[in-house]
């Protein structure tokens, strides 16, 4: 069951809007069910599923503090629209708590040693190449004019994640409507999160591996070559501000953590892929108008713009514990600039629902306060280190060894990767790919250490 868990986590199709999303989807049957058909194989598995105490202390006091800041809003300004509303919220809160559980309960009890990691990675990659060979390429094809419209329809009305209030499907997908590529996002920019944070990191560590030694590796290594820059292709034909920051940070990362015997040649390569791409800018008018529309001369950002002084504000004033789950959009609408309200998305949208979070990071300042961001930043900082160390431990070129590194190397660059697009936009922290990917890297680290 393994190699089945990234699969169907990918199909993230809203069947209902009454739950929260994660809830709302086909990947948590399966999952679910994976986990009851795990854990009634081997019930002692219950036992390990348990977080300690120390864990289930900070869970409460963190579930505490929230619970009375919900009550502390609904006091202040009882069910508005402009938030979650005390019942809403609190119901959305804890499904958010117990998609995380599963998450991590689902990994801790199929990820239990180095083979489990192998298979892992290797339905990585055949998920992706399968996902964009069925999914993103006829979404390519489509968004410059070609004729797969039927195909492209067909999928998006059984697996395409839809936001409501939006006209974006109007002509049977958002591919086809807007001519831009979602996969089975809702928008672009949730597709360049998929493939840039969840996909990427495991393709530049397995390509970045110092040994060839075992045939399966270089299957791997043959395999992610094309499949990453099949993901590059697609960052830069995605429409989207974040396809192009994502392309330059992962062709950065994939010469960083290079090694150093291959590390000019990679640089060749991109510097002729840099080249390839001034030449399309200057001889292929509709690749310079993608260009120039959504990075050199990007507009409609009013609403990005003031939501973010918005999230800002609502921490300057909220610091300690912030405002909140689910009530961090009255205050944004509360300190939002008079001069980003005058676009049609925040007259039809925006200003009649509960303000979305346009950036993560300072949405969980404003939401959690710097008490509890601060702790979750200090426990991956203190991970990341940890791996860090243990990565540079790891010798031998045994298969096992070649696994846990692959791994441990592609979490040393996930957590940078995270961080920064964190800083800048929506990096769909809590959808199924990348709640699981996180638990595997966990799980990795966990195993590695307890092997030592």
């Amino acid at each position: 069951m393994v190699g089945w868990l990234l699969p169907v986590s990918i199909f993230s199709k809203t069947f209902t809007n009454v739950v929260f999303e994660n809830f709302a989807q086909l990947p948590v049957i399966f999952l679910f069910f994976f986990l009851l058909a795990r854990l009634n194989s081997d019930p002692s598995l219950v036992m390990d599923i348990l977080p300690r105490k120390k864990t289930i202390a900070i869970i409460l006091l963190f579930v505490t503090f929230q619970i009375f800041l919900m009550l502390r809003q609904a006091f202040l300004h009882g069910d508005s629209y402009l938030g979650f509303g005390f019942a809403h919220g609190l119901a959305t809160f804890f499904q958010v708590v117990l998609a995380i559980l599963l998450a991590y309960s689902v990994q801790t009890v199929f990820i239990r040693k180095t083979e489990d990691v192998f298979m892992f990675l290797n339905s990585l990659l055949y998920t992706l190449a399968f996902y964009l060979l069925l999914v993103v390429l006829p979404q390519i094809v489509v968004s410059f004019g070609g004729d797969l419209t039927k195909w492209v329809n067909t999928m998006a009305s059984f697996f395409e994640r839809r936001w409501q209030g939006r006209s974006w499907y109007e002509d049977g997908s958002y591919a086809a409507t807007l001519h831009r590529v979602n996969g089975f996002e809702p928008e672009a920019p949730f597709l360049v999160m998929l493939l840039g944070l969840v996909f990427s990191p495991i393709l530049i560590s397995v390509i970045q591996e110092h040994t060839d030694n075992f045939r399966w590796l270089k299957k791997f290594k043959a395999f992610a070559w094309p499949l990453l820059l099949a993901v590059m292709v697609v960052l830069l034909t995605a429409k989207a501000t974040s396809g192009f920051l994502m392309f330059l940070f992962l062709a950065i990362f994939l010469i960083i953590f290079a090694p150093k015997n291959s590390r000019k040649k990679i640089f060749q390569i991109l510097v002729i892929a840099g080249s390839l791409m001034l030449v399309l800018y200057i001889s292929v008018p509709g690749y310079r108008e993608i260009v120039s529309q959504w990075l050199l001369k990007k507009q409609g950002t009013d609403n990005r713009l003031g939501g973010t002084i918005g999230l800002w504000e609502s921490f300057i004033h909220h610091p300690i514990l912030g405002v909140g789950f689910g009530n961090e959009g009255i205050y944004i609408h509360q300190f939002l600039p008079d001069w980003s309200k005058h676009n049609s998305e925040y007259i039809n949208v925006y200003s009649k629902v509960s303000y979305p979070i346009l950036n993560d990071f300072l949405g969980w300042l404003a939401r959690f306060g710097v008490v509890f961001v601060g702790l979750f930043i200090y426990f991956i900082i203190r991970l990341w280190l940890r791996t860090v160390t243990i990565y540079k431990e790891i010798f031998g070129d045994t298969s096992a060894a070649v696994v846990t590194r692959i791994a441990l190397r592609s979490f040393i660059m996930f957590v940078p990767l995270v961080g920064l697009f964190s800083l800048i936009t929506q990096i769909n922290a809590f959808s199924w790919p990348m709640l699981l990917i996180i638990f595997f890297y966990w799980r990795v680290i966990s195993i590695t250490e307890s092997q030592k």
